[in-house]
């Protein structure tokens, strides 16, 4: 099982790390690896960068979306769990950002990329397990010169 995490980053990080995503990587996988007193300090980083407008974020067309290519909305007490009823796939969105543990075809993950890439122009996604990190969407950046 692949699990992706994404947020949501501010927009003015978002355009002063464009080629710079590593860094941003950097800090999602230092806040994994830290040791416990190190992670208060690394998580106040990441709410500073980062936007908690999911719930907001997450509009019903968004959420229409998931449910036709197969997948169950259910509210929990921190969010919401999407689960698919073709592959052992879940994906949970908190206030803060959203994980999906991805168990099942391609097809299926592209799918919901591209569902949750219409939330926001600057959702960032972060694979720990394989070192993968990304913008969901090309950020639109233009050259003054």
């Amino acid at each position: 099982m692949t699990e992706y995490q994404f947020v949501i980053i501010s927009e003015d990080v978002a355009f002063q790390y464009y080629q710079s995503e590593d860094k941003l990587y950097r800090l999602f996988k230092d806040y994994q690896e830290s040791y416990d007193w190190a992670k208060p300090l690394l998580n106040k980083q990441i709410q500073y960068i980062t936007k908690n407008d999911w719930h907001t974020g997450w509009t019903i067309p968004k959420r229409g979306q998931l449910q036709a290519i197969g997948f169950y909305e259910e509210e929990i007490s921190s969010g919401y769990k999407y689960y698919s009823k073709h592959s052992d796939s879940t994906l949970y969105v908190h206030s803060h950002c959203a994980i999906y543990q991805h168990a099942g075809e391609k097809k299926e993950e592209w799918q919901v990329f591209d569902a949750i890439g219409k939330v926001s122009p600057y959702v960032f996604a972060v694979c720990l397990e394989k070192e993968k990190y990304g913008w969901l969407k090309p950020l639109k950046v233009f050259s003054v010169l």
